[in-house]
C-alpha cells in the first residue's frame, strides 16, 4: 500500500509539471489565457511523453536525442549542486557543534554575522567573489580560481563554494535552535546529574533526537538552493542545465528538465519519510476537530477589540529592532514618493561633462567620480533610477507578501478544521512536492510570455501586467503558506483551553475569532516578513533572467530594459556590467536590496522579542561587550571592597568565646 501511494504522488507530480510546462502557450501570439490552445498543447505534450521517437532537443536547429544531450549537462549541474549542498550542511554541522562549546557572547556574535550573510542576495555574493578574484589577480598576478567558463570549459571550486553559503547559514541556525531547545529537556538535566560530559550529551543523545528535524528542514534549504543554482550558472556562464532550459523553451523540453530535477529529490525525501520514518504513530492519533456549527460574529464590543489590536500593534514600536526596520522601509518609501512628485526631470540624463575650462572630461557612461553613483550607458542617473524604482519594489513585495499570508491563512481554516485526516495527509503530500521544483524557474515559465513585450505591439497595459505578476507570484506560494498555517492551527486545537471551550459549546467562529487570531497574530507577522524577503530574492532572480517587474521592453538592438525602473530590472539590465568594469551599474541596486532585507529582518526579530516577552521568555538585550565590562567592573568592586582584616575566622571566634 505504501509503494502504491508513493508512486501515485510521484505520478501526480509529473502531471503537475506537465500542466506548468505548458502554461506559456496560454499567451502565445498575443493571446491572453487561450484555454483551447493550452488544452491542445497539453494533449500534444502527453502524446509526446509516450512516443520516444519525439524525444528530441534542438541544438542550433538540429535535433538531438534529448536524454543523451541533456544527461551530460544535467550531471555537471547536479555535481555542482550536490557538492555545494553537502559542503554547506557539513560546515553548518561542525560550526554549530563547535559553537556549543563557546561562551555565550561568541554565540551571539556568530548569530549577528550569519544574519548579515543571510541578508546578502546570492547574486551579490557571486558578483562579490568574482570582483575579489579579479582584484587579487590585479594586485598579485595570481588567479586563485576560475570565475567564469568559456565554451565547453568547466569550473567547480567557485560555484560549489557559492552554492554552499546559503545552506551553511540556514542549517547552522536550524541546528542551533534545535540544540538550544533540546538543552531545556529533562533528559539533559538527568544526564548532567549522572556526570556525563557535555561532548557525550551533545554527540550521542542530542544529535540522535534532532536528526529527523534536521532532515525535514533540509528540504526547505534544498528548495531555496535550487533556485540559486540557476542564477549561479547564469552568472558564471556555466554550460549546464540552465543553458539547456533557456536555449530550447518548448513545453516538452521544460517538462523533461523539471522531471530530471524533481525525481531524485522526490525519491530521497518522500522515500525516507514513507519507508524509513514511517510516521504511523502520528496518523493513528485522533485529530482534534473544530466544532461543526459555525455560530455568528457579534459586532458588540468590536470597538474595544479594535482598540486592543491597535494597542498591541503600537507595543511593537517600543522595540528598537522593530522600530529601526520600520523607519528604514518607511524612509525609503517616503523619499521615493517625494522624488517622484517633485523631480523634474524624473530621471536626469547627462551626456557630456566639461570642466571649468570647457574641456571634455567625461562621456556617458559617467563613473561615480563625475556623477553621484554614476550613470548608465545612456547617461541616465543611477541614483534617480533607484529613487523612482524604490516605491515599485517595496510596495509590490509588501503586496505579494500580504496576499500570500491572507489567502494562505483563509485556506488553512477549512484545511485544519474540517478536512478529514486522510485528506489532510494527501494535500500535504501534494503540496510537499513543490519543494522539489525551483521556484525561480516556475515563475519564469508563467511570467515571461506576458512580461516580454515590444512597444506598439502589445495590448496589455502596465497595470494589467503588474496585476498578473502579483497574482502568479502569490498563487505559486499560497499552498505552502496554507500548509504552514494549517499545521499551526492543528497544534493550537490541542491546547487545553481550546478543548474546554469546545466542550462548553463554543462555535467555530468563536474559537477562530476569540482564541485563534490573537495567538497566531505574531506568527502571521513573522510569515509576512519571510514572504517579503523571499519575494525580493525572487524578483532579483527574475531580473537576471530578463523578466522585469511591470514588463520587459524589448527594442533591438538595445538591451532589454525595465518599464518601471524597479530595482530588479536595473540589476537585470546591467548584469554584465562587472565584466566591463562598470560596477556602479548594478552594485548600488544590490546594496539597496541588502538594506531592505536587513530592515525586514530587524522587524521579524522585533516581533519575536515582543512575543517572547508576552509569554514570559527572558530576553537579553545587553551587548556582549557590555557584559564583559559589567563583569570586569563587578570583579574590581569585589576585589577592592573586601579586605583581609574584615574576615572573621570561626576558629578564632570559638577560642575567644571559650576563654571568656
Amino acid at each position: 500500500m505504501r509503494v502504491l501511494a508513493f508512486l501515485f504522488y510521484y505520478v501526480l507530480g509529473i502531471v503537475g509539471i506537465a500542466l506548468i510546462s505548458t502554461m506559456p502557450v496560454l499567451f502565445q501570439d498575443g493571446a491572453f489565457f487561450n484555454i483551447s490552445l493550452y488544452l491542445s498543447e497539453l494533449k500534444r505534450l502527453f502524446i509526446m511523453m509516450v512516443h520516444p521517437s519525439d524525444w528530441v532537443y534542438f541544438y542550433k536547429g538540429h535535433p538531438e536525442p534529448i536524454f543523451g544531450f541533456l544527461w551530460r549537462l544535467y550531471r555537471y549541474s547536479m555535481t555542482l549542486f550536490l557538492s555545494g549542498i553537502v559542503l554547506g550542511l557539513t560546515l553548518a554541522f561542525f560550526l554549530a557543534l563547535g559553537t556549543m562549546y563557546m561562551p555565550r557572547w561568541v554565540k551571539r556574535m556568530m548569530e549577528r554575522v550569519l544574519h548579515l550573510f543571510e541578508a546578502i542576495p546570492d547574486l551579490l555574493l557571486a558578483f562579490g567573489l568574482q570582483i575579489l578574484i579579479v582584484w587579487f589577480y590585479k594586485q598579485s598576478g595570481i588567479i586563485v580560481m576560475d570565475f567564469a567558463t568559456v565554451g565547453q570549459d568547466r569550473i567547480y571550486a567557485l560555484p560549489i563554494l557559492t552554492i554552499a553559503v546559503l545552506p551553511t547559514v540556514m542549517m547552522y541556525k536550524v541546528i542551533m535552535a534545535l540544540m538550544e531547545e533540546e538543552m531545556t529537556k529533562s533528559y539533559v538535566d538527568m544526564a548532567k546529574s549522572k556526570g556525563l560530559v557535555k561532548s557525550r550529551i551533545l554527540n550521542i543523545h542530542m544529535m540522535r533526537n534532532i536528526v529527523k528535524s534536521m532532515f525535514y528542514h533540509s528540504k526547505i534549504i534544498v528548495w531555496g538552493a535550487l533556485s540559486s543554482l540557476f542564477i549561479f550558472e547564469y552568472i558564471f556562464n556555466i554550460n549546464g542545465i540552465t543553458w539547456a532550459f533557456l536555449s530550447d523553451f518548448r513545453p516538452f523540453v521544460t517538462a523533461v528538465i523539471l522531471i530530471l530535477l524533481f525525481t531524485p529529490f522526490f525519491f530521497l525525501y518522500q522515500g525516507v519519510e514513507t519507508f524509513v520514518f514511517r510516521d504511523d504513530s502520528m496518523m493513528s492519533v485522533p485529530t482534534v476537530r473544530m466544532n461543526h456549527f459555525l455560530g455568528s460574529i457579534s459586532l458588540k464590543g468590536q470597538g474595544k477589540s479594535f482598540k486592543r489590536v491597535m494597542k498591541e500593534f503600537a507595543a511593537h514600536f517600543k522595540n528598537l529592532k522593530f522600530l529601526a526596520g520600520f523607519l528604514i522601509i518607511g524612509t525609503m518609501l517616503t523619499v521615493s514618493f517625494i522624488h517622484t512628485f517633485t523631480a523634474d526631470p524624473l530621471i536626469e540624463q547627462t551626456i557630456l561633462i566639461y570642466d571649468e575650462n570647457g574641456k571634455l572630461v567625461s562621456a556617458n557612461p559617467h563613473s561615480p567620480e563625475f556623477v553621484f553613483l554614476g550613470t548608465d550607458e545612456l547617461g541616465f542617473s543611477i541614483v534617480d533610477q533607484l529613487l523612482v524604482g524604490a516605491k515599485y519594489t517595496i510596495l509590490f513585495a509588501l503586496f505579494v507578501a500580504f496576499l500570500r499570508m491572507i489567502v494562505g491563512f483563509i485556506l488553512a481554516i477549512p484545511f485544519a478544521f474540517f478536512f478529514p485526516p486522510k485528506l489532510q495527509r494527501g494535500v500535504e503530500k501534494l503540496v510537499d512536492g513543490m519543494h522539489f521544483l525551483p521556484l525561480t524557474i516556475i515563475a519564469y515559465i508563467v511570467l515571461k510570455p506576458v512580461l516580454d513585450f515590444t512597444p506598439g505591439m502589445d495590448d496589455s497595459t502596465q497595470w494589467e501586467r503588474i496585476l498578473y505578476e502579483g497574482t502568479m507570484l502569490t498563487l505559486l506560494v499560497v499552498p505552502l503558506v496554507m500548509i504552514l498555517f494549517g499545521n499551526e492551527m492543528k497544534q493550537f486545537l490541542k491546547e487545553e483551553f481550546v478543548i474546554s471551550t469546545k466542550v462548553m459549546g463554543g462555535s467555530s467562529v468563536h474559537l477562530l475569532w476569540k482564541h485563534l487570531l490573537p495567538h497566531l497574530s505574531a506568527r502571521m507577522g513573522i510569515v509576512f516578513g519571510q514572504q517579503f524577503i523571499q519575494t525580493l530574492l525572487l524578483l532579483i532572480h527574475l531580473g537576471v533572467l530578463d523578466v522585469f517587474f511591470g514588463g520587459t521592453i524589448i527594442k533591438p538592438p538595445d538591451p532589454p530594459r525595465s518599464s518601471t525602473n524597479e530595482w530588479s530590472g536595473l540589476i537585470g539590465a546591467a548584469k554584465n556590467s562587472l565584466m566591463t568594469g562598470n560596477w556602479w551599474y548594478i552594485v548600488p541596486a544590490l546594496v539597496c536590496f541588502m538594506v531592505l532585507i536587513i530592515a525586514m529582518q530587524l522587524i521579524i526579530a522585533g516581533i519575536k522579542e515582543v512575543q517572547h516577552i508576552r509569554v514570559g521568555v527572558p530576553i537579553k538585550r545587553t551587548s556582549w561587550w557590555k557584559g564583559l565590562l559589567t563583569k570586569r567592573k563587578k570583579e574590581e568592586q569585589t576585589s577592592s571592597s573586601v579586605r583581609e582584616e574584615e574576615f572573621e575566622f570561626i576558629e578564632e571566634e570559638l577560642a575567644r568565646r571559650r576563654s571568656g
